[in-house]
């Protein structure tokens, strides 16, 4: 039995004549059609991004974003101690009571203390053991005096110099531990140059300070300290005039205002309830304000 083979065909020499040719004309149709892409890129170069030199911004410049942002108050830098007040408190020695109220302040609040009150020397020693500047209120003569008079231990205009400098020194020994003086009423008195000479010598050889109150206008305690090269200091406002809680804490916000704007400001206010309550209230704002409440011997020059 005879095996049957498969004969494969050959293929035929024009069938190969024909595959080179078509591959020979896809080479040369790929060459022709990167020759023509090639001379396209180079008669029309794609344009390039213009280069724009780099200018930085000036520092105020504001940039606007695009996205929302939450609002904020702006933050101010504050130096605690560079904005000062000094609040005395006069009238005291009498009222026991409200004096205490004013050592429960947590500020150093400047203690100006009658000589002649039930209260006047327990009060100076409180005050000083709490770190609280303690200073004698001086009674001096005012117009209108005497019905209008200023108390125990009043400084009189007709005094001779002896008489003067006697009661001035007894008026100091009657409130210890003081750092200076201020006037209770006066307003006739420290308009006279040779009568608060005789006085503003005594505090110098004492050592001691002069605040001005202020209660006249033409008043020359302050100018004649000045002249003398005495430490010494003025009044710049009165808080509590008007004893309306609203109105005291008004005189409060003036006396910050007018550090903010010389750098320190001097108070002058009195044993009220409502002075003191306006001053419980505006301590911690003034505090937070970087306004620092000092004893009065600070601002003295």
């Amino acid at each position: 039995m005879k095996k049957k083979y498969n004969k494969k065909k050959k293929p035929s020499r024009i069938a190969l004549l024909s595959l080179t040719s078509l591959l020979v004309v896809l080479v040369i149709a790929a060459i022709l059609l990167y020759t023509r892409q090639k001379m396209k890129y180079d008669a029309y170069p794609p344009a390039k991004t213009p280069e724009v030199p780099f200018k930085e911004l000036p520092k105020d410049t504001h940039i606007k974003k695009d996205h929302k942002t939450e609002e904020v108050i702006p933050s101010v830098t504050r130096v605690l101690g560079v904005y000062k007040i000094a609040i005395i408190i006069d009238d005291l020695g009498y009222n026991n009571g409200n004096a205490e109220e004013l050592l429960k302040i947590d500020a150093p609040l400047t203690f100006s203390i009658f000589p002649q009150g039930p209260y006047s020397k327990s009060l100076a020693q409180k005050a000083h053991t709490r770190g609280r500047d303690v200073i004698l209120h001086l009674p001096m003569e005012p117009y209108e005096y005497p019905p209008k008079n200023p108390g125990d231990g009043t400084l009189l205009l007709d005094m001779d110099n002896e008489e003067l400098l006697k009661k001035l020194e007894t008026d100091i020994g009657a409130v210890p531990f003081i750092k200076g003086v201020n006037n209770h009423m006066g307003s006739k008195f420290t308009e006279d140059k040779e009568k608060m000479r005789v006085v503003l010598n005594e505090l110098e050889k004492r050592g001691l300070f002069f605040l001005d109150s202020r209660t006249s206008k033409n008043t020359v305690g302050y100018s004649v300290a000045k002249e003398m090269g005495l430490k010494v200091a003025e009044r710049n406002i009165f808080l509590d005039n008007n004893q309306d809680l609203k109105s005291i804490n008004a005189q409060i916000y003036k006396l910050a205002k007018l550090s903010l704007k010389n750098g320190s400001a001097i108070g002058i206010g009195h044993p009220h309830p409502a002075t003191i309550k306006a001053l419980k209230q505006m301590i911690p704002e003034l505090k937070a304000k970087g306004i620092e409440v000092v004893p009065v011997s600070q601002l003295v020059k």
